[in-house]
């Protein structure tokens, strides 16, 4: 409770002034730059089955005050047609409110600054409802969802109370007449990246292995001011974001229903979906981490025992030398010592470091490995053989539909 009075004291003033229904549980938040099928995304909403409490959706449309005149006067338009769409399709438990943010500062301006607006917005009411138990979602104006949306997060948080957040189930749309055959084989690689960089981490051991995708994740108001609210990076924000929340303890994957986002080409951010499918469908290509480098970070982790009963030098570990210099940088010998001190069983010590040798760091490791020929990328299709959890395949698309139902059944 503290945390969320905290949290709360630090907000600007309210971005909506209709006070929130005392029944409010489900907040989603819904950036949007450029968007011309939000509508699209806020049906798939309304059809959801209706959760026992009330439903906010919450759209940010924003750009900053760098853009074009015509993505200015697209957004102007795009914020015209949702506001009148949301007085038409609001319900006492289902309102939709439409949030408008032009010309706003280039060195704010981006993805993680409106989810921020939003998150911030949503916990704010939330917090107005007397509910600091209640949820809420990431969801992207591209994106769809299964119907039953709605009433499995509210089911999931019910059945998990002490639940700081979910990932939940996504599947990319990865077929049709929407797009070119090149952006479906090219978003066939991508997903198939972002489930072997996953299921790499789960096999040497890293607990806060979890996806972080923008569309597809929920979390509680409280452990959402625990964590001091969304990062406003202009891209990744979901990672870091989500990283922190991991941290808590207690966040889950939640497979009792789904997220499909958008398979389009998008140049919004400097990285993540868009930009990769855009870049894979020219190159006909997918190169990822190494499962090497994965190892390698592992025989760290094997190495803890060892180095829980005595002192532990990294440049005597064996370790590769990039991360042995990456080790000293990050002062592993002072970390070790604070963890032993603080720690005084092998388990709760190994859970210590292995919170601290989390997500980011094995990114920053993996990112320092690749620079090497013994550790370079490789061919996604390759690396996702070398897992050994599904069936061997040289096809893709095989591998994706093998791996999306081994990911569902764990």
């Amino acid at each position: 409770m503290r945390a969320t009075k905290k949290y709360l004291s630090k907000l600007q003033e309210p971005l909506i002034e209709e006070r929130p229904s005392s029944l409010l549980s489900i907040v989603v938040t819904i950036p949007a730059y450029n968007e011309a099928e939000t509508i699209k995304s806020i049906d798939a909403l309304l059809d959801c089955d209706h959760p026992k409490g009330a439903v906010e959706v919450l759209v940010n449309i924003n750009y900053s005050e760098t853009v074009s005149g015509c993505s200015k006067k697209f957004n102007k338009a795009s914020f015209q047609v949702l506001e009148n769409y949301a007085k038409i399709k609001s319900t006492d438990n289902f309102r939709i409110y439409i949030l408008f943010f032009p010309n706003q500062d280039s060195k704010i301006a981006g993805v993680g600054w409106a989810r921020k607006q939003l998150m911030d917005e949503a916990f704010r009411r939330l917090l107005g409802a007397q509910n600091e138990d209640g949820i809420i979602t990431g969801f992207d104006a591209d994106s769809s969802c299964q119907k039953n949306y709605l009433v499995a997060l509210e089911d999931f948080f019910e059945s998990k109370p002490r639940a700081t957040g979910c990932s939940i189930k996504f599947e990319h749309n990865i077929s049709g007449d929407k797009f070119s055959l090149e952006i479906y084989q090219a978003i066939i690689l991508y997903e198939l990246h972002l489930r072997y960089f996953i299921n790499a981490q789960k096999l040497i051991g890293t607990p806060s292995a979890f996806q972080t995708v923008g569309s597809s994740f929920a979390v509680k108001a409280k452990h959402y001011a625990a964590v001091n609210g969304m990062s406003p990076k202009k891209a990744g924000e979901d990672f870091y974001f989500l990283q922190k929340v991991i941290a808590l303890g207690h966040f889950y994957q939640l497979n009792t229903t789904c997220v499909y986002p958008s398979s389009r080409i998008s140049n919004r951010v400097g990285f993540g979906t868009g930009p990769s499918v855009g870049e894979i469908s020219q190159n006909g290509k997918k190169l990822t981490y190494n499962y090497k480098s994965f190892k390698e970070i592992k025989k760290l982790f094997d190495l803890l025992p060892s180095i829980y009963e005595k002192d532990f030098h990294p440049e005597d570990s064996g370790l590769a030398e990039l991360f042995i210099d990456y080790l000293i940088k990050q002062k592993i010998e002072q970390v070790v010592r604070n963890l032993k001190k603080n720690n005084k069983s092998f388990e709760r010590f190994k859970a210590a470091f292995m919170q601290w040798f989390g997500g980011f760091q094995i990114l920053k490791v993996l990112n320092i490995l690749r620079q090497t020929e013994f550790f370079q990328d490789l061919d996604v299709v390759s690396q996702v053989n070398e897992l050994g959890l599904i069936n061997k395949s040289d096809s893709a698309l095989q591998l994706l539909n093998q791996i999306r139902v081994f990911d569902a059944s764990v």
